[in-house]
């Protein structure tokens, strides 16, 4: 009679056993290794065909929309058309600083970075170009590639001409000198843009062939973990471009002291939101969006450990708000570092938690899981 009861008290104690340990955690077991391969390769075609080619294709438009201004600008300097040239100038580099949250093949090898977007720009040296007799046309732009003059060159000559310092430009005071300069700097940006998204199309560089033959023939990435892990790496990278180049070395120069003259985008006060879009950037990357839903590196990281996922959008999302705050309090980077000390203090703890996790955390789960 004992012996019946043994069972049915064993039998409850398994099913109890069974039922506590699903409810311990919300992490999935590890599942089917084919359908984790069959992801792995979805978020590789998304990443090209939902992420990256759709904006570079926008940054290509926006490039076009800004030459456009700036040309009508230069035909009739009005404050309305200064305005809208200012306001394509914003557009365009929204789209950019999203691009740079996949800083990666062409971008990089063929130095579209810095012909575009170097900085911090030294305005005495502009205004000594400009009170020259050097050649300011589109030829002369492109063929000085030299590390002392590339911020004579991209975006931020073109804010300068377009703001003035300290943002007090207007359109009358806008010198012919100033005006072939704009011209040449707008088109030499598009003309980049153009080349940029050329080189990851199949009728052009076809870099985006790379990635959506990773482990089956890519000349780049000889595996899908060798693609993913770099997809990862540059989610890193522009965490520590922000926290550690663009905010930390205005905020504390070296000495200790706050420097508003070495900020990224200083004329326009459009630094706040250069950061805050490298962050949205790098978000749409670990999601697999841009201005449509795909699968992301956080689909295969919720297909093996929910909680690291659910950590990583969150410090994405505290990171972002936390630099969102200054944009929708219309704080600029350039006052902040004097004045919202703290503030800033945090959004600079909030992107290093990030960064640390994509570092110790990402980077192992990538290594990990994905085993082709």
């Amino acid at each position: 009679m004992k012996k019946p009861c043994l069972l049915t008290i064993t039998g409850c104690t398994i099913l109890l056993s069974i039922f506590s340990s699903c409810s311990k955690s919300d992490d999935p077991k590890p599942g089917d290794n084919t359908d984790f391969a069959k992801l792995e390769t979805q978020v590789l075609e998304d990443f090209v065909n939902k992420v990256a080619l759709p904006q570079y294709a926008m940054f290509k438009d926006r490039s076009t929309t800004l030459n456009n201004a700036v040309k009508t600008l230069i035909a009739s300097p009005t404050e309305a058309n200064l305005a809208a040239a200012r306001q394509a100038w914003k557009d365009t580099r929204t789209t950019w600083e999203q691009c740079e949250g996949f800083l990666l093949g062409p971008v990089e090898d063929d130095n579209y970075d810095p012909y575009m977007d170097t900085w911090p720009v030294d305005y005495q040296q502009m205004d000594e170009l400009l009170a020259s007799n050097q050649p300011l046309d589109l030829e002369s732009i492109e063929s000085d590639s030299s590390e002392t003059t590339l911020s004579l060159r991209g975006f931020h000559p073109l804010e300068y001409v377009l703001w003035g310092k300290g943002g007090t430009g207007t359109a009358a005071g806008i010198t012919a000198r100033q005006k072939e300069y704009a011209g040449s700097l707008a088109q030499d940006i598009l003309n980049n843009t153009t080349k940029l998204y050329n080189s990851w199309l199949s009728d052009g560089g076809n870099y985006a062939a790379n990635i959506l033959t990773a482990g089956a023939g890519s000349q780049v990435f000889k595996t899908k973990e060798d693609a993913l892990e770099s997809i990862a790496s540059v989610l890193i990278d522009i965490c520590s471009e922000v926290g550690d180049s663009k905010m930390a070395e205005p905020f504390s120069n070296g000495q200790g002291q706050p420097d508003s003259t070495i900020t990224e985008s200083p004329f326009s006060h459009n630094s706040f939101i250069d950061f805050h879009n490298n962050i949205v950037g790098a978000r749409n990357v670990y999601l697999g969006k841009y201005t449509e839903q795909g699968k992301g590196i956080s689909d295969l990281v919720k297909a093996k450990n929910l909680s690291l996922d659910k950590d990583i959008q969150n410090q994405f999302n505290t990171a972002i708000n936390a630099l969102n705050s200054f944009i929708e309090s219309n704080i600029t980077f350039e006052t902040a570092v004097y004045k919202n000390r703290t503030q800033v203090q945090n959004a600079l703890d909030a992107l290093h938690n990030l960064q640390t996790t994509l570092h110790e955390k990402l980077i192992p789960f990538v290594q990990q899981y994905v085993k082709d």
